[in-house]
C-alpha cells in the first residue's frame, strides 16, 4: 500500500479517507491557510525549525491563528513519520482556517519523494515566462492560482518551469526560488517580493561561507540577455540548472560553473546535516 498510510489531524492520527475539507470551510472559496513541503531523507525532516518557523511566519501574515505551538508540530511530524514507516518521503503540512467558527486544523501526511531526471540536473532544465504573482508573497498560503497557472503552461510545451515576471521584473518560479548570474555574481530577487524557500536560506549561508558573491536584487525582464547562468531551488529539487528559457539558451546554453559549484556545496550540506541528525535519533 502506497502512502500515506495515516494523516495527521491535530495530532490524532486517521485513515486518509477521512482526511477533507467541508466545502463551506473559508480555505476552500478564501484559500485562507498555509503550507509547508519538507524533504525527509534517513529519518531526518531536513531543516524542520526552518521550515516550522516560516509556516508560523505564514500565519502571521494571514493572522491565522495555528492550532498548536511548533514544539508541537514537532510530536505531530514524528507521529507521522513513525505510524507510516517513511524515514524517506516528503511531508505534506496544511494549516486551514477555522469553518464557522470551529476550530484551525493542521493535517500533516507523507508522500513518496519527488524524484527529478538526472539529465535535469547534468544537462539543466527548460523554463517560460510567465506574467503574474502571487498574492501576499511572502507567505506560503493556499492561494496558488497564479503558480498552478503558470505551471499548467510550462508543462502543456514541455518546460519544467515557469519564472514569474511582475512590473518588468522576475520574482520567483511557480513552487521555486530564482537565481541568475550575470558577470560572476549571484543575484536573487529580493525576499520582500518572493516567498524565501528554505533551500534559499541555505544557500545565502553557504555562499558566504564559500566566498560566492550572492546578493538580492531587482532582475528585470529585461536583461534577461544578460545572464550567465541560472537555476531554480527548492526543498525538492535542492538546486537545479535552468539552461533555456522561452526556448532561448541562458548564457552558452550550460550547466555553468557557478551553479554547479552550488550545487555540490548544497548537496554536501544535506548529506552532512541528515547525517548528523540521524546519528543522534539512533541514540
Amino acid at each position: 500500500m502506497g502512502l500515506p498510510l495515516y494523516v495527521s489531524r491535530n495530532g490524532v492520527l486517521i485513515p486518509p479517507s477521512q482526511a477533507s475539507v467541508p466545502i463551506f470551510n473559508s480555505a476552500l472559496y478564501g484559500a485562507f491557510g498555509v503550507y509547508e513541503s519538507m524533504q525527509v531523507a534517513n529519518g531526518v525532516v531536513f531543516e524542520q525549525g526552518a521550515h516550522l518557523v516560516r509556516l508560523a511566519r505564514s500565519a502571521g501574515i494571514l493572522e491565522l491563528p495555528l492550532p498548536a505551538s511548533l514544539a508541537t508540530f514537532e510530536r505531530w511530524i514524528a507521529e507521522v513519520l513513525a505510524v507510516n514507516a517513511a524515514p524517506d518521503c516528503t511531508l505534506r503540512l496544511f494549516v486551514v482556517g477555522a469553518e464557522n467558527g470551529g476550530e484551525v486544523t493542521a493535517f500533516i501526511w507523507p508522500q513518496p519523494t519527488v524524484a527529478y531526471p538526472p539529465a535535469l540536473y547534468a544537462h539543466g532544465a527548460p523554463a517560460i515566462t510567465f506574467e503574474g504573482q502571487r498574492f501576499l508573497p511572502e507567505a506560503k498560503s493556499l492561494n496558488t492560482l497564479v503558480s498552478f497557472l503558470s505551471r499548467r503552461r510550462a508543462h502543456a510545451i514541455g518546460a519544467h518551469e515557469a519564472l514569474l515576471h511582475h512590473g518588468g521584473a522576475f520574482t520567483e518560479g511557480s513552487n521555486s526560488n530564482l537565481f541568475a548570474v550575470i558577470e560572476g555574481i549571484v543575484l536573487t530577487p529580493p525576499a520582500e517580493a518572493v516567498l524565501s524557500g528554505v533551500t534559499r536560506d541555505v544557500l545565502f549561508s553557504l555562499a558566504a561561507e564559500n566566498d560566492v558573491a550572492l546578493r538580492e536584487a531587482r532582475l528585470a525582464v529585461r536583461d534577461l540577455p544578460r545572464w550567465d547562468e541560472c537555476f531554480i531551488t527548492s526543498s525538492t529539487r535542492h538546486i537545479m540548472p535552468i539552461t533555456t528559457i522561452d526556448g532561448r539558451p541562458v548564457g552558452d546554453g550550460e550547466v555553468g560553473p557557478l551553479t554547479r559549484r552550488l550545487m555540490a556545496l548544497f548537496e554536501a550540506y544535506f548529506a552532512q546535516a541528515t547525517a548528523r541528525e540521524a546519528s543522534v535519533l539512533r541514540r
